[in-house]
């Protein structure tokens, strides 16, 4: 009998320890880039009051380590729920080491959130490719190791995306608008617009193609939870010097919505309130959520 209760007490301390390790209790997320702004914010806000182990991805080494230790100085209780990643959206080579490294580690994914981006400097080319190419090519190397029943994504889209599709030409509206377009679609428009720009402003295209290919992701994966959504007007290196005033703290609203809600659709944009917005005009905060199709 006393061997008996022996036993029956060691599988309850091993159920219990196995059910409070990190290993078991933590949803595992992939933040790109976390080093600075809005993605460090959401970093140390998904591991120290959301209860997730984050991987904060940066292209730069010692950025992304200095960030891990400025949000370990402020909740050192992350110690163990916080892990730099080598990552640089816009390199191939750079994203498959990244997703090799958590293979080895056998390290399964609840969720991506990709972050990473660049503002109104640079060229179309570079644009589309961290804005737009850049979050495909994570989803694309990352995918395999996403739980495939309760796996989010959360692609960093911005008002300026419909913004730009409210005066896009009509042909292309429809497209970047349509639930049904295509990879091969999008594809050929953007690459297009890296030859001939014809007065696109590249920004809000990156984020309106950014938004299509999250129906089109969501779409080929409808058992995941695939979503874009806008930060809202915050002060970040993007908006530095155009008015923007709210902290990076306040930018992470929607993102964690997409990550933790009851979501009742798939391949939506949400609005910085957390509410669903068309993607053919902006909606402002505060304002009906959209229902249309």
């Amino acid at each position: 009998m006393r061997k008996l209760l022996t036993l029956g007490l060691c599988c309850l301390l091993a159920a219990s320890w196995w059910e409070h390790s990190p290993a078991m209790a933590l949803r595992r997320v992939l933040v790109t880039g976390g080093n600075k702004g809005i993605g460090r914010a959401l970093c140390q806000q998904l591991a120290a009051d959301h209860g997730f182990y984050v991987f904060l991805g940066s292209r730069d080494a010692q950025r992304g380590k200095e960030a891990v230790e400025s949000i370990l100085l402020k909740s050192p209780e992350c110690q163990d729920r916080l892990q730099f990643l080598p990552l640089d959206v816009a390199s191939d080579t750079s994203v498959a080491k990244a997703a090799e490294m958590l293979r080895e580690q056998s390290e399964a994914l609840y969720g991506i959130v990709n972050n990473a981006g660049v503002g109104f400097q640079t060229s179309m080319a570079e644009t589309l490719n961290i804005n737009t190419y850049g979050p495909k090519r994570v989803c694309d190397h990352f995918l395999p190791l996403i739980d495939p029943q309760e796996g989010r994504i959360v692609n960093t889209a911005s008002a300026s995306g419909p913004n730009y599709n409210s005066a896009a030409a009509s042909a292309e509206r429809a497209m970047l608008t349509s639930p049904d377009v295509t990879w091969e679609e999008l594809d050929a428009c953007m690459q297009k617009a890296i030859q001939e720009p014809a007065g696109r402003q590249p920004y809000g295209f990156s984020k309106a193609c950014l938004i299509a290919y999250t129906m089109i992701l969501a779409r080929e994966h409808p058992t995941l939870k695939i979503n874009a959504m806008t930060p809202g007007y915050i002060l970040t290196d993007i908006t530095r010097g155009m008015g923007a005033s709210k902290p990076p703290e306040e930018g992470t609203k929607a993102a964690i919505y997409c990550l933790t809600g009851e979501l009742k659709g798939n391949g939506w944009y949400y609005g910085s309130d957390a509410l669903r917005s068309p993607i053919d005009r902006y909606r402002a905060p505060g304002d009906p959520p959209y229902e249309g199709p």
